[in-house]
């Protein structure tokens, strides 16, 4: 009778951390959702300010100005995105060789 109560507690614990478990992580991945969609719109707001004539395309021109503002290196530092090399980030973000990146190729390559 010992082994059988010490089976039901044993039991209901394994029980009680399954349960917890799962919260936890429905938790962590609401949470790791909500860390996305605020970066990415943190992103969209970057995209917007470094699109100075608002035609939805940066253009090299227009990312290169960009850079010379201190709001706009701290805003990509805020994000932990390296701007060290302007010329390779901006190779790197215009993926269809446009010599413009449009709001696709922006989040794409700061996100990735």
């Amino acid at each position: 009778t010992i082994f059988a109560v010490l089976n039901i507690v044993t039991g209901v614990f394994v029980d009680s951390a399954m349960r917890t478990n799962h919260e936890c992580r429905q938790v962590v991945i609401c949470e790791e959702l909500d860390a996305k969609k605020e970066f990415l719109k943190d992103l969209r707001d970057l995209f917007h300010e470094m699109d100075h004539n608002g035609d939805g395309i940066i253009s090299k021109e227009e990312f290169l100005h960009s850079l010379d503002d201190e709001n706009v290196v701290a805003y990509f530092k805020a994000l932990h995105l390296d701007i060290t090399d302007t010329q390779a980030l901006f190779q790197l973000l215009d993926t269809d060789r446009s010599d413009a990146v449009d709001i696709h190729e922006f989040l794409e390559g700061c996100y990735a």
